[in-house]
């Protein structure tokens, strides 16, 4: 009976320590939240794809989404998945509550392809800001 109560202690404490973890120390990567939420559009789940943007460009990511139903995302430049599912990610530049993840679409060639994607904090988590989103970079690059 000692043994089995020793256990379950031991366990208690273990699932206690990850909570607290996962909960207060653990600082997640914007590059991670964005993969999230590119995996999410792979695997064919919606709700979750859209979980990943910030609660103001939720609506317009949904409405996107019905409106693009039926279409192919590799090809229809006015479907969400077409710029923002890609997983080469160059870059990621963190300010604070603000990040820039410049990410390429597998089709792009050349060293100046690539675009711009804001993430913002929101709730603990990074979270994609559509609203934002010019499929361009910010920073001319001038290295001609």
């Amino acid at each position: 009976m000692k043994k089995v109560l020793m256990l379950l202690l031991i366990a208690a404490l273990v699932a206690g320590a990850a909570y607290a973890y996962m909960h207060f120390l653990h600082v997640e990567d914007p590059g991670d939240a964005y993969l999230r939420t590119v995996s999410a559009a792979m695997l064919g789940d919606e709700q979750l794809f859209v979980d990943g943007f910030t609660k103001e460009s939720r609506p317009l990511v949904a409405g996107l989404l019905a409106l693009s139903r039926g279409r192919d995302p590799q090809r229809v430049k006015s479907h969400p998945y077409y710029y923002l599912v890609s997983e080469n990610i160059d870059a990621v530049e963190v300010d604070d509550d603000v990040a820039w993840l410049t990410v390429r679409r597998a089709s792009d060639k050349g060293s100046r392809g690539g675009y711009d994607i804001k993430l913002v904090k929101d709730q603990g988590s990074w979270k994609i800001d559509a609203l934002a989103f010019n499929a361009k970079r910010r920073k001319a690059d001038r290295s001609r």
